[in-house]
């Protein structure tokens, strides 16, 4: 398939899935780092083991945050040239001259355990229905995405609807996205989605990726999450790539434009030990 025609189905559909983008070694490897990250790191998350019964409730599965800031490899799928060639479209579409900015705002990967029941269904715009998207989710599967281990489901052309899905509500238009490890879904933040309950105990890592135009806020403060070392190791691409040039100035006498002609360099920052 042609990027034209990936982008027509992400337009007609709300979503394109796109197979076998990155091998299922360097899937195993990645996945190995999650789980690495995620002994290491998540007794050390706030709210930890806090039963929410909302989308921020990570009780019964495996999460992992902000792997910028632990390995560059991650850039791998963060700069799929694929991936990137899509969103050049998606996210520059009505904007000035179709060439202002965007970077990547969200980088977290979860792993739904055997009896979790899924997700509430949602949207991650925050705006159903708009014209123009802000955002654009990708979803890259580490794994095989299948019924039984909570693949992704949708309700069909609900990234049109200008509402929310209603808490506890099975729709009857809802779709399971399946899928095979190294594949990449790419979808409208307006669709309603969630993951879906998980029958079997197996491996299921998703790295989710926002990318937002650049006067979105980040779920996270790059600026003060991004150690020196990590930081000094970025290519110029990969620096805009996480919005270093974009970081609102501190006051009218650093600068008084949104956007800057150079990158701003990060706080002093170290991961816990």
């Amino acid at each position: 398939m042609t990027i034209k025609k990936y982008l027509s189905d992400y337009k007609s559909k709300g979503y394109v899935l796109i197979p076998n983008l990155v091998s299922g070694d360097f899937c195993d490897l990645l996945k190995k780092k999650l789980n690495l990250y995620y002994k290491k790191y998540s007794n050390r998350y706030a709210d930890i083991g806090v039963k929410k019964n909302t989308l921020a409730d990570k009780v019964d599965e495996k999460t992992v945050y902000n792997m910028h800031n632990k390995s560059l490899i991650w850039f791998k799928l963060f700069e799929n040239k694929t991936v990137i060639k899509i969103l050049d479209v998606l996210l520059k579409e009505g904007s000035y001259q179709n060439k202002e900015p965007y970077y990547l705002g969200n980088i977290s990967a979860r792993c739904p355990l055997i009896g979790n029941q899924g997700q509430q269904l949602h949207c991650d715009s925050g705006m159903p229905g708009v014209n123009y998207n802000i955002s654009v989710n990708v979803l890259w599967m580490l794994d095989d995405f299948t019924k039984e281990n909570g693949a992704t489901r949708i309700v069909t052309g609900s990234f049109k609807f200008k509402k929310y899905a209603k808490t506890g509500k099975k729709y009857k238009n809802e779709k399971i996205i399946s899928g095979k490890k190294g594949s990449v879904i790419i979808f409208n933040p307006n669709l309603w989605h969630g993951s879906g309950p998980v029958l079997v105990d197996e491996s299921r890592w998703g790295v989710i990726l926002g990318y937002y135009r650049w006067f979105k806020k980040p779920s996270f403060d790059y600026m003060f999450n991004t150690p020196n070392n990590i930081y000094k190791k970025l290519s110029k691409k990969q620096k805009k790539l996480l919005g270093f040039d974009t970081v609102p100035p501190s006051d009218e006498f650093t600068r008084v434009t949104r956007r800057s002609s150079f990158f701003e360099k990060p706080h002093k920052y170290h991961l816990p030990r």
